[in-house]
């Protein structure tokens, strides 16, 4: 059987990323780089996200956030083996992207469903008002195009930029 070229464009990047991916996972992960550690980095500084948390009843436990390299706090989990304090804070920020993922999706259902039920509310006191009286129907149809912007907004992705904290260099997979 002969392969077109997009057949064998697309055999040849999936060697390609196959490779790779060896590669990937026959290299060792070093993180030799990070000599300092990070809780000497961390130093006296003051979290925002620690009080915004908190804010809300979120609270993260553990003496001394982040400013002791070994962390022990209370868990429902065991650990067998101890958390540095760049693991801990990693594992934050992976928590704290899955709750704001989580929740982002909640709130954007919420509100898809209750501009819906506006926009079919709007529709149907349109369809009510009385002949002829065509500046109610001009506020009217202001009001639903005015709401159909809302749903187009919230269908749209938003992006929220965070500088890098893992690259593929050092990941084992």
């Amino acid at each position: 059987m002969v392969l077109t070229p997009a057949e064998k464009q697309k055999r040849y990047r999936e060697r390609q990323k196959a490779a790779e991916l060896e590669a990937a996972k026959a290299a060792p992960v070093t993180t030799d780089y990070l000599k300092r550690p990070f809780s000497e980095f961390v130093g006296d500084r003051d979290f925002a996200f620690d009080a915004s948390l908190d804010a809300y009843g979120v609270h993260i436990s553990g003496p001394d956030l982040l400013r002791t390299e070994i962390q022990k706090f209370k868990s429902e989990y065991d650990r067998d083996e101890p958390v540095t304090a760049l693991e801990r804070a990693i594992g934050i920020l992976g928590a704290c992207l899955d709750a704001a993922d989580e929740l982002s999706v909640l709130i954007n259902q919420y509100k898809l469903a209750e501009i819906g039920r506006a926009i079919d509310d709007a529709l149907e006191a349109s369809a009510n008002l009385p002949r002829g009286d065509v500046e109610a129907l001009k506020g009217s149809l202001a009001e639903i195009d005015r709401l159909k912007l809302i749903q187009t907004q919230l269908r749209a992705p938003a992006r929220y930029v965070f500088p890098s904290t893992q690259v593929k260099a050092e990941r084992p997979d």
